[in-house]
């Protein structure tokens, strides 16, 4: 039978048999659904447009009156669609769903949610691919947050929990447990300071954790000329060793104490500026032990013997220690006198070496006022280059080790041994006047002007006295984002004792021996 065109009520279209087959559209009784489309036998068959009263409608596939197949959904009231497979009216199947806010998810789904393997990309705030349930991430799926951190891992309703690796955009590394979206369990952390942490981790937080430094000594008293070794341990509140405390950077460091003037001097007309920026941008290190302490220099790259100890002459052949007998009965006056006068003499070219014609001719290029000679004196100011300070070290199993360390000698003009220098010599001016004017003849010299002028007499060794040691967390940038407390400690330099020494002993001067010698030769005469 040919087909026929009716029309029925609420139906509009082509029918076989008294039953819409073919191409209609049919309005449903409460005025809120309506189809057109195809038709077979009665049913919605083929492909058609579903549409309803808000404004949201499906258009695509339908099987026997269900939708079924391919098509896309258009959800009015949220402002999301979905374009994908259908099955019994619902997203099953592989399909893209995109959400009013711009995210888009692209995978499988099942009964309507997201179920199985997909991509969810949320603008502004992270990718992941990987398996979901019921609209949850659940299973193996790797997460890239906007940061440029990186999760890889296990996966348990929405959140991080089972073991995974997170690469952050800094390149620190953690491999290991998760629970609740946090680091729990048993892991690694490589932090991108170079810090290595491995052991217990309770809410994205080492169950074992440094939070000062300690400072051991080898030794706390030890001779100018010696050598000390530091240990420093990684402690906790406890006062626990943390072992686990590995590749934290820390630096080494010494003071003095810095003793400010009780009256400081006004800023006079003509006052150095230098001196005056020195004492303004001097860094002053607070210590636990109730003052400051100015940083001096400290090296473990030991320096060889100096010009100096090269050219003084070796005395040490001709003279001897004196027994201690003689330094009881205290007859070593002229074995004193005698040593001091060898080293007054070895020194004395090195001090008083007179300027030549020819170089106290010598100018500079300028106005030609300054001669070698001031050069020569500029240069003995300055002293020689400082030693290169104590290299960084790294944790291993929360301690580092620093061995053949020494204090170098000072700085030219440095301000606490400067400060101290100038309290001593006011106290020997209110003792006794008379001694204002007493100095060391290596201390001035005259010029061709007959003014006094100051030369240097660099120091060897550092001065005896109380030293601080200091240690400081410079891992960078700091891990966990916390610095551990600093450690201290106090280190005693004392002056090494010299032997008393003579020249070879002469013979005395025997008054009965010359006058029985004198008698016997007017005897025999």
């Amino acid at each position: 039978m040919a087909a026929q065109t009716a029309r029925k009520d609420h139906y509009v279209g082509e029918t076989h048999r008294f039953l819409r087959d073919g191409f209609g559209v049919y309005s449903y009784g409460n005025k809120f659904f309506r189809y057109e489309g195809e038709w077979k036998k009665g049913r919605k068959h083929g492909h058609g447009k579903f549409i309803m009263a808000d404004g949201s409608y499906y258009e695509g596939e339908f099987k026997e009156g269900e939708i079924e197949g391919y098509g896309f959904r258009y959800y009015a009231s949220k402002g999301t669609s979905y374009t994908g497979q259908f099955h019994q009216g619902e997203p099953c199947g592989q399909g893209v769903f995109k959400y009013e806010d711009g995210t888009v998810y692209e995978g499988e789904f099942k009964d309507g949610k997201r179920s199985g393997y997909g991509t969810l990309k949320a603008p502004g705030t992270f990718s992941y691919e990987g398996f979901f349930h019921e609209n949850k991430r659940h299973g193996e799926g790797a997460q890239t947050y906007t940061n440029g951190d990186r999760y890889d891992g296990d996966w348990i309703n929405d959140k991080r929990q089972g073991h995974g690796e997170l690469r952050q955009a800094d390149g620190t590394i953690y491999d290991g447990q998760w629970r609740q979206d946090m680091m729990n369990g048993q892991g690694t952390m490589i932090h991108s300071s170079g810090c290595i942490y491995e052991g217990m981790w309770f809410n994205n937080r080492p169950a074992c954790l440094s939070t000062k430094l300690i400072i051991f000594l080898d030794t706390p008293e030890i001779e100018e000329e010696g050598d000390f070794v530091i240990r420093v341990e990684c402690h906790n509140n406890n006062g626990d060793l943390i072992e686990e405390d590995r590749g934290r950077e820390l630096r080494l460091s010494a003071g003095f104490k810095w003793q400010p003037p009780k009256d400081p001097p006004p800023i006079k007309e003509g006052t150095a500026l230098f001196d005056v920026i020195e004492d303004l941008e001097e860094k002053h290190i607070c210590t636990p032990f109730g003052y400051e302490v100015v940083s001096y220099p400290l090296t473990d790259q030991l320096p060889g013997m100096s010009a100096e100890a090269e050219t003084t002459p070796d005395t040490t052949q001709a003279s001897e220690t004196l027994p201690e007998e003689e330094r009881e009965e205290g007859g070593t006056d002229d074995a004193i006198a005698e040593s001091e006068d060898v080293k007054e003499e070895s020194m004395s070219p090195r001090q008083t070496s007179p300027v030549t014609a020819e170089e106290s001719t010598e100018t500079l290029t300028g106005d030609g006022t300054t001669t070698a000679a001031d050069t020569e004196e500029f240069k003995a100011s300055v002293g020689t280059p400082l030693p290169p300070p104590v290299t960084n070290k790294r944790t291993e199993a929360g301690r580092c080790v620093w061995e053949n360390l020494r204090l170098a000698p000072p700085p030219p003009m440095y301000r606490p041994f400067v400060m101290l220098d100038e309290a001593g010599r006011k106290s020997k001016t209110k003792v006794n006047p008379e001694k204002m004017t007493d100095k060391k003849p290596s201390e001035t010299s005259v010029d061709d002007k007959g003014k006094a002028k100051k030369t240097a007499d660099t120091p060897q060794y550092p001065r005896a006295g109380e030293y601080v040691i200091m240690v400081h967390d410079v891992t960078n940038p700091p891990f966990m984002g916390e610095t551990l407390e600093p450690g201290f400690a106090l280190l005693t330099i004392k002056q090494k004792k010299k032997p008393l020494q003579r020249r070879e002993s002469r013979a005395r001067w025997d008054t009965q021996q010359h006058i029985a010698q004198s008698t016997a030769g007017y005897e025999r005469s």
